[in-house]
């Protein structure tokens, strides 16, 4: 039996899911979190995760894959998840799911932040009102999760079909055509929704809902807090000044950690070293595998693993809070500088934890224009979490003008974004819908860091083994003297050494491996500048790649590409002539 979860964005049904089947569906603080549908099986039941919508009958992506699912022919129940706060407009999706006919449950999430509103909810007169179940939550014993299941399972006697009036109505072409040139999230919201529903779902909510006289109290600290956010200026200047903050602490943080890491890990690596000498015969064989393995393991432990967890700690709770959706409006001016709405911020502030699922979420921007300008500033411009971990040693090392890295990429980023803008200009208004701000929940926020980071053991560490034994098989075998054939082309175009220019071509591969090729090669402040700045904006990974064509088509990959090769080259050729 399919139980298809529907309701509101940001409403909580991925969390809901959770609680009633221990998976582990992505929850944060924002509308657009489930973009796509996703399910998970338990005993006899598939719970269906789905993106949140407003309307039944509105057009966009979103509206369209839940009639899809709901078309499809196979038996089944609804969880319709409502936010008890804003239970009037919750409740217009509401009459729309029961006058499909399918068995419906209302769940009423935030009973405690309605209390707190001071809005009283009755679920026993709500439920006579519509004619289904409904339950709170969370409530106090402890008890309404088991009360779900309990009704998820009980057998269902009849056939379980949609009301045949309601077929035509959930057809491709029943979308409403009003409002063209708005976002999917504004048509959403003006959507032309039958005024007799809204009339109801009105009368409803004030049958079963009523406001308490008692005294306000003080507001919160959130509540004070969430004010000072939402100023047009007051919240820019502090939204920017937290990110600055943040930015600093974790590279001051990578920085610190980085000794005590190298003085923990040391003693394993001589150790390991040691043990290799002895087990393989002595020759080149024995000399590279020696170096590289130790060094392999010590890169990863001391630089990448750091960044990532601190990269992945901050995007879950920026998430959770709910300020990252706040950034989206705040920095609306300046998305709309390079095209994009707001919302395009939320896929790029994933991509500096990885890049891949970060193009997996530009499937909330509401076209394939923001989609495509997104995809193409994540694979070319914006660095991953392990990429700038091995970046900063780089820059460590050599003394390269961090400054200069800095500029460079920021100012790609608005070059390439305002080129593409202006041959895909937007056209839509910008309405977005922020969630209150909330205390992370701990447990979730946790499980995220350990999703984001676990791709260290079983995708970094391997590859950067693997890529460290292949460098030292190239250093010790003399073959990378076979790109001195290059050296004065490689010279005289971007002032780095042709070694360090097959840095920039390994980031086909990955391009966190690309700067190993750098820490081993005897290069200037100049030359490092140069060649991170090329390496920094290049060609996506594979696996970014892969995405893009699930997400974008092949045509738009071989764009990206293209953009990257030329961008890459134009920034070392311009480093070249600019630096003294």
């Amino acid at each position: 039996m399919r139980v298809i979860f529907v309701g509101n964005p940001n409403v909580g049904k991925s969390a809901l899911i959770n609680q009633l089947t221990g998976s582990r569906l992505l929850v944060a603080n924002y509308p657009g979190t489930s973009h796509k549908v996703a399910y998970v099986h338990k005993g006899e039941h598939y719970f269906y995760d789905t993106p949140g919508i407003y309307s039944l009958h509105g057009p966009g992506e979103s509206a369209s894959t839940v009639r899809a699912l709901l078309l499809d022919n196979a038996p089944s129940r609804i969880v319709n998840v409502v936010d008890a706060a804003n239970l009037e407009r919750n409740l217009v999706l509401t009459l729309e799911i029961l006058a499909l006919g399918l068995p419906t449950m209302v769940v009423l999430k935030q009973m405690d932040v309605a209390a707190s509103m001071n809005i009283l909810i009755d679920s026993e007169a709500l439920a006579r009102e519509l004619g289904c179940p409904v339950i709170g939550l969370p409530d106090v014993k402890g008890e309404n999760l088991e009360r779900i299941m309990e009704w998820i399972d009980r057998p269902i006697k009849g056939d379980i079909k949609i009301d045949p009036l309601q077929l035509e109505k959930l057809s491709p072409d029943s979308a409403s055509p009003q409002c063209q040139h708005c976002t999917q999230a504004c048509q959403h919201n003006v959507i032309t929704i039958d005024r007799e529903i809204i009339e109801r779902a009105r009368h409803i909510a004030a049958q079963a809902s009523s406001q308490t006289q008692a005294v306000r109290r003080g507001r919160n600290i959130l509540e004070t807090l969430q004010g000072w956010l939402d100023h047009q200026i007051l919240g820019t200047v502090l939204l920017l000044a937290l990110a600055y903050g943040l930015f600093t602490a974790m590279v001051s943080l990578i920085h610190y950690l980085e000794g005590p890491i190298s003085s923990a890990v040391e003693p394993l690596s001589n150790v390991l070293t040691g043990l290799l000498q002895d087990l393989l015969p002595p020759g080149t064989l024995n000399q590279i595998i020696s170096q590289a393995v130790p060094e392999g393991l010590i890169i990863p432990f001391t630089i990448i693993m750091p960044a990532m967890i601190i990269a992945s700690v901050i995007i879950s709770l920026l998430e959770d809070t709910g300020l990252l959706p706040r950034y989206s409006v705040a920095l609306e001016r300046i998305t709309s500088f390079i095209g994009v709405s707001g919302q395009a911020i939320i896929p790029l502030t994933l991509g500096f934890g990885c890049r891949t699922p970060a193009i997996m979420a530009t499937s909330l921007l509401p076209n394939a224009a923001e989609r495509f300008i997104i995809a193409t500033l994540l694979s070319i411009v914006v660095p991953c979490a392990a990429s700038l971990g091995v970046m900063a040693a780089v820059i460590a090392k050599f003394h390269a003008y961090i400054w200069v890295v800095a500029a460079t990429m920021l100012a790609v980023l608005f070059i390439l974004g305002f080129g593409l803008s202006r041959m895909m200009p937007r056209k839509e208004a910008f309405v977005y819908e922020l969630p209150p701000l909330r205390v992370p929940a701990w447990k979730n926020t946790w499980s995220k860091v350990l999703s984001r980071t676990g791709g260290f053991f079983t995708e970094v560490l391997p590859l950067i083994l693997v890529m460290n034994i292949v460098l030292y098989s190239l250093i010790e075998t003399g073959v990378l003297e076979w790109f001195k054939g290059l050296e004065e082309a490689s010279q005289l175009l971007f002032g780095i050494p042709a070694e360090a220019l097959v840095a920039v071509l390994i980031t086909i591969f990955q391009r966190y491996l690309a700067p190993l090729v750098l820490l081993s090669l005897p290069l200037s402040s100049r030359e490092a500048t140069i060649a991170i700045t090329m390496v920094a904006l290049s060609l996506p990974c594979l696996p970014v790649m892969t995405m893009i064509i699930k997400e974008i088509g092949l045509k738009n990959l071989l764009l990206i590409l293209a953009m990257g090769i030329i961008s890459s080259f134009t920034v070392g050729v311009a480093l070249n002539l600019i630096l003294p």
